[in-house]
């Protein structure tokens, strides 16, 4: 798997997937043996500390819509808003680049019917099809992914504390690395944090479950390597 580094040519986007995780941050690594020495409470907060000094990763965001057609976003992010990568809804699939504040997308006629049969969808003029739309169209909480390109939220939504009963599993082997499992949950729902126990605490997957709602599923691979996007050329405002 190749991390993207940069998008010269934005029409031709590949999103890498699947691959190991580069483990950067320079905490104290998680003791390793049969039995782990922290509480999962202190695994938790570890956890959480690694994964906040990390500047960019390659993310896998898998998760159902509202009528249960199953949704996979795909990026690589950096925290200074660079953002490139794939949503695959529907049968269709979009391409997204954010350079900052500055989003484009480019969907397919499949993604396109996907998007406009949600509940408040925009009309989409036919001539925006297959075409990168930048502005309000391209923002991705329209379409429920607005974490693929932000590092911070996706971050944040997996590792936030809210008080929840904590147990611990593991160890096991996940993605090729040694990794401890640590649930927090309550009842309106349950996160799960796969989280490596030599080096750095660092999360490979997160999954969130809540009452009611579709379970999330994240992975975070290739931390801290360079996120580069470039704008692509004749996008239509959507403004």
């Amino acid at each position: 798997m190749q991390v993207i580094p940069s998008a010269p040519d934005p029409g031709s986007i590949r999103v890498p997937t699947g691959a190991a995780t580069t483990l950067t941050a320079t905490v104290q690594p998680l003791p390793t043996g049969p039995t782990l020495s922290l509480s999962p409470q202190e695994v938790w907060q570890r956890a959480s500390a690694v994964m906040e000094q990390q500047t960019s990763a390659s993310l896998t965001l898998d998760y159902r819509d509202g009528q249960g057609r199953p949704v996979r976003a795909e990026s690589s992010v950096a925290t200074n808003g660079d953002c490139v990568g794939t949503l695959t809804a529907g049968g269709g699939r979009a391409q997204v680049i954010h350079i900052g504040p500055a989003h484009y997308l480019k969907g397919d006629p499949a993604f396109w019917t996907w998007a406009t049969r949600r509940p408040d969808a925009p009309t989409v003029p036919r001539l925006w099809v297959g075409r990168w739309v930048q502005g309000w169209l391209a923002q991705l909480e329209a379409y429920g992914a607005d974490t693929m390109c932000s590092l911070t939220d996706a971050v944040a939504d997996l590792t936030a504390d809210f008080g929840g009963k904590k147990r611990e599993t593991g160890p096991r082997n996940h993605l090729g690395h040694p990794t401890v499992s640590v649930t927090q949950s309550n009842q309106t729902g349950s996160i799960t944090l796969d989280i490596t126990t030599t080096g750095p605490a660092v999360v490979l997957r997160g999954v969130q479950k809540s009452a009611g709602s579709t379970t999330v599923t994240t992975t975070f691979t290739h931390l801290n390597v360079p996120v580069h996007a470039k704008a692509p050329a004749g996008a239509v405002d959507s403004v």
